[in-house]
């Protein structure tokens, strides 16, 4: 059995360690001032957002079944796994890349939908194409809309994604079980000092990561960055290696990265960012882009 299942050792190890890390943070909560836990819970919960990604590409094992199974506790509580494995799997039909009509994923409009919103709508998404708007007010918007949107489908008779919130509301239950019931966290503080910092981390990553171009080649990046967000993205910043190969598990892509590193610039149109200091330089204030794509 365990032959057959091919198992990806150092993701095991890496998921007992993102755990561990979550064990001790919650249990030692009270003991800890609030600036820690807010940068180590943040860490911690984007991490394990990380971990999920790899689950959805086949890691650790070739069973999709225990691969769930290790990410079934939701630390974040909003993002059911297994809507963000059929997002995600359309998401890496490359050709459709950006493409508000055909990429679940995309963050941006049609031209044609941009030019029917009124102005404000139109200003905010002006706000939340840059890095201050999408770290720090859009976790705000994005979790509310999601679960209404889903709350709004059920209502309306479409049961398809039922079995995907039953499955999601027991992983919430073993999380907050824990964190209520055995490290007697209150649950808005766990939403401030640990879901709202993890999904903002989660959406520096995204934030970078494609962008509108004529060859979809050309619409991923290569963000440099290893070491604290390298480890933290499970090199996902590499995120035109990943796209090319999404086959490849997170502990290859840095070797494989530096081996294919011009190729992957020649055929990305050089999409390229050098750390996210300099994102936060470029796109603090300022947008990345136009939000709307235009028309063909």
């Amino acid at each position: 059995m365990i032959s057959r299942l091919k198992p990806e050792w150092l993701t095991i190890l890496l998921a007992v360690l993102i755990y561990a890390l979550f064990g001790v943070a919650t249990w030692f909560y009270h003991s800890l001032p609030g600036w820690f836990v807010f940068v180590i819970g943040g860490y911690v919960v984007a991490w394990h957002g990380s971990l999920r990604h790899e689950a959805v590409h086949m890691h650790p094992t070739t069973s999709a079944q225990l691969n769930e199974l290790l990410v079934l506790p939701s630390l974040d509580l909003y993002l059911p796994f297994r809507l963000y494995a059929q997002t995600h799997t359309q998401h890496h039909i490359n050709q459709n890349l950006t493409d508000p009509e055909l990429d679940p994923e995309s963050y941006y409009l049609s031209e044609q939908r941009w030019h029917t919103l009124p102005r404000a709508r139109q200003w905010s998404y002006w706000i939340f194409h840059t890095l201050a708007g999408r770290l720090l007010l859009y976790p705000f918007w994005i979790i509310p809309y999601f679960w209404y949107e889903e709350a709004q489908r059920l209502v309306r008779g479409d049961h398809r994604n039922l079995q995907a919130w039953i499955r999601h509301l027991l992983g919430i239950a073993l999380t907050m079980s824990w964190i209520i019931g055995v490290c007697g966290i209150p649950f808005w503080e766990y939403l401030l000092l640990f879901v709202y910092p993890g999904t903002s981390l989660t959406l520096l990553r995204s934030f970078a990561e494609h962008r509108s171009h004529p060859d979809w080649q050309g619409r991923s990046a290569i963000l440099e960055a290893e070491h604290l967000f390298g480890i933290l993205y499970l090199y996902n910043n590499y995120h035109a290696l990943h796209h090319n190969k999404p086959d490849v598990p997170w502990y290859k892509l840095p070797k494989l990265f530096r081996i294919e590193r011009e190729q992957l610039l020649h055929r990305n149109d050089n999409y390229l960012i050098r750390g996210y200091l300099e994102l936060l330089w470029k796109n603090l204030f300022y947008p990345k882009g136009i939000p709307y794509l235009f028309e063909r």
